[in-house]
This record gives C-alpha cells, structure tokens and sequence, in this order.
C-alpha cells in the first residue's frame, strides 16, 4: 500500500517538508467578486503596502541593557520563533566576528507601536548577544582567539569588555501600514513574515501561525504539544525541566518538534473539529489559519475545556490501543490521517464507552485497514476537508463497532 507516514522514531525532516508542502500547494481561495470586477490598475494603486523602512545602528552596549529581563524593548520571542537554538561554537564565532569588528548582517525589526519592536528576522544573533553580555555562556571553538576559548564576558580582560560594548549592530526597522483591497484587508505582518527571507529559509505554515497568532491559545497547543500521552505517542523526547531556556540536543533534532509540526499536530485536532461540527469549507490550511485568528480573544474557561477535551481523547485512545494509538498495524508507521480520524471521531462522541469494547474496536479498525477501499478512506493520501469528514465518519463507526 503507497502510504507515506512513517513509524514515530523516524519522521524526518523531509516527511515533515512533505507535510507542509502540502499546504504550501493547496489552491489559492477564490477572490471575492468584489476583487474579481476591480479593475487591475485601481486594485494595484489601493493594495500597495505603506513600508517605512529605517537603519539604525545599536551599540551592543546599548542592547544588554535594552534586553534586560521584564525591560525588553525589543521582544526576542513575539510568539515567531523557529525552535532552533545555535550551538555553543556558532554563538562563539559571532561574538567573535564583533572583536575583530567584522560587519555582521543586520537583523530586522517590526514596530509594533511606538519605541517596542519585535524581531523578524535576526533572533538568534540578538539572544546570542544578550546571553553572552549576560555572563551565560563562555566561548568556545574561536579560531582567531583561541585564548579566550572557555572565558565568559566578565572574564575578559577589561579592555575587551569595553571594545565589544562599544562594537554595533545593524538593524532594519519596518512600520507597515496599508489600506483594504475590496472587501478584505492585507495583513501586513503576515506578509513581511511570509516575505522577507533573509535568512533563505521560508517559514512553514504553522512557524507563521506562531508568529501573527501569538497568544493563550498558541501557548496552550505548544503546551499540549510537550504533554506526556502526545509526546509518547509521535516520539518526541518527553518533556525535561527548564527546557525553554537549556533544551536537550535529542529535542532539538526531532523533526516535530524543531519544526512546530507537533503544535499544527494538536491545532488540526481542534480546527478540523469545529470544522466538520461548523460544516465550513476551504483549503485545510485556510481552515487552520481561520481557527487560529477566530482564538485571539479566547477566554480562560474555554481554552480549559479545550484542553480537556484533547486529552481526555488522546489518553482514551492511548488506553484502548495500548499505549500505540495511531500505528498502523502492518506497518508499524504512525499515521497523521488516522490520528485526524480516532481523535475527532471520539471527541464527537465523547459518551462512547471505549474501554469496555476494547478487543471488538481493535478488531475492527485491523480489519478495515486490511480493506483496500477503508484504508485508502483512513490513511489515504487525501488531506482535503472532505476526506477528512469521510475519515472521521469511518473511524466513528469503527468506535462504535457499527457494522
């Protein structure tokens, strides 16, 4: 059978490239007629974006105070963040390239009100420079001056302290601003994140998500994302204490997580859910972002009974599958489609009584994924809305033992 998903302790970087892909080439939404009749010319004068661009130039001196802890002015972690951290000999090499007054490239910044910025572009240089000017990690692998290899910055020699403060650091700051084409408005900030590229590295659909939705709700699917019945089950390493500032090697390197597929993973649980409860239509990846922004305004209450509502159904799931809850059987493979299908079918029909049908609902999910015809429904290839409301249809029935 040519299914693509692969067992959790191998999903790589490119089966998670693949996934994304997907929504990269989904098709466009149909313009509104609105959009459709505007004449190209008037359209092209009302959708061009108002970028006020301007360079300045931070002495790093300025910037270990401009970081302080609950004092940021610039805002390292807007919610945008790939989850990436350089290694310690990549971090050294920067601070190095400032002894020797090499130009490093600048970073860019996006004003999001008055004298408060948010990195766009240039994170891992400005938490290097913060975390070193904060004595919290020493140099190491320099290839100009070995000598300083093992030292942090209080450790330097006086007047390398005061040379390195007064070295600078580039910066591109962009206030956007932009008026409605038709009926719908440009998001600025989403194009500036899904545009500027400087680092030759796109952002995938859910790091965009990350960076324009940032807020209770996101924190909530990172949150769940590290949960112990989810990481188990997609094989991500568990979660460790103090993670968020000193993350494992092994965590860094699985392609889930590295890539916030884990947290889309959680978000199409919740997305397609009221999608299928809604009836709404559209590309998965509109549904998704749609989910995301109708959240910014989520109360406390309701992100606690969406947390329940996710873990119940993935620890009823664990349970009934014996803690493997979405392997296919003959392949072993973890399946991304068949996790859409058990989690939002139970999570329909919560009143299910699962754990006493045990042997009957293993059966009969064995058997339909050894019928050609349900397995392609299952597992299929298909990843548009309606083949998942096919899929989570057939596992509604394979959980209530319906013949």
């Amino acid at each position: 059978m040519n299914n693509k998903t692969t067992t959790s302790s191998s999903i790589s970087s490119s089966d998670v490239d693949d996934w994304f892909e997907e929504e990269f080439n989904e098709p466009h939404e149909i313009p509104s007629t609105d959009q459709i009749k505007l004449d190209p010319a008037e359209k092209y004068s009302r959708s061009q974006l108002r970028v006020v661009r301007e360079t300045k130039d931070y002495q790093l001196d300025y910037l270990k105070h401009a970081l302080q802890p609950g004092k940021e002015l610039i805002d390292t972690a807007p919610g945008y963040q790939r989850r990436l951290r350089w290694p310690n000999k990549k971090r050294s090499l920067l601070i190095e390239s400032f002894l020797l007054n090499i130009p490093v490239p600048a970073v860019f910044l996006f004003e999001r009100d008055y004298n408060e910025y948010e990195v766009i572009d240039g994170r891992q240089r400005i938490e290097t420079i913060r975390s070193f000017l904060a004595n919290e990690f020493p140099l190491t692998g320099l290839e100009y001056w070995p000598e300083l290899d093992r030292k942090r910055f209080n450790d330097l020699p006086l007047v390398l302290q005061k040379g390195l403060l007064r070295r600078s650091l580039s910066a591109v700051v962009l206030l956007a601003e932009t008026r409605g084409v038709g009926t719908d408005e440009i998001d600025v900030r989403r194009v500036l994140f899904d545009r500027l590229n400087t680092g030759g590295i796109r952002l995938n659909p859910q790091e965009l998500r990350n960076a324009l939705y940032p807020g209770k709700f996101n924190a909530l699917l990172i949150k769940l994302a590290r949960s112990a019945p989810f990481t188990t089950a997609w094989g991500i390493p568990p979660y460790t204490r103090d993670e968020e500032h000193d993350p494992p090697e092994e965590l860094l390197k699985n392609a889930l997580f590295a890539s916030l597929a884990d947290a889309e993973l959680v978000l199409r649980f919740f997305a397609l859910r009221d999608a299928i409860i809604e009836k709404r239509s559209g590309s998965l990846r509109r549904i998704l972002d749609r989910y995301m922004a109708s959240t910014t305004e989520i109360t406390t209450e309701n992100l606690a009974t969406l947390e329940i509502q996710f873990l119940s159904a993935l620890s009823r799931l664990t349970n009934l599958f014996d803690q493997e809850p979405f392997k296919l059987p003959t392949t072993n493979r973890t399946s991304r489609p068949l996790y859409d299908a058990l989690m939002v079918a139970l999570s329909l029909t919560p009143e299910l009584d699962i754990e006493n049908r045990k042997r009957e609902i293993q059966k009969m999910l064995k058997e339909a994924l050894g019928n050609q015809s349900n397995y392609d429904v299952l597992v299929g290839r298909g990843n548009t809305i309606d083949a998942v409301r096919q899929r989570v249809a057939l596992a509604g029935k394979i959980l209530r033992t319906e013949t």
